[in-house]
């Protein structure tokens, strides 16, 4: 197992879509948003172009700071994320 990357799903309700990713510990989570929003063609729509999207936790609601390291938060493996 790698122990870099931690397995996430992200759910994207405005695109009614959900992704599973490894994403890398040591990135912020502006980072993540920013390379979701280059990888994924959906996320060009007007919605995400218009808005900043933030990553909240599925499970408590919790609002992620931008400048927050994956690994100095409480995102583990299998942890289920919205961006809205």
């Amino acid at each position: 197992m790698d122990d870099f990357r931690v397995f996430v799903i992200i759910e994207m309700p405005i695109l009614d879509r959900k992704y599973e990713l490894f994403i890398p510990i040591d990135r912020r989570i502006h980072d993540i948003i920013r390379v979701l929003k280059n990888t994924i063609p959906d996320l060009s729509n007007d919605y995400y172009e218009n808005n900043e999207p933030n990553i909240y936790s599925k499970s408590s609601g919790e609002i992620y700071d931008m400048n927050l390291i994956i690994k100095n938060s409480n995102i583990k493996m299998g942890t289920r994320l919205i961006l809205l």
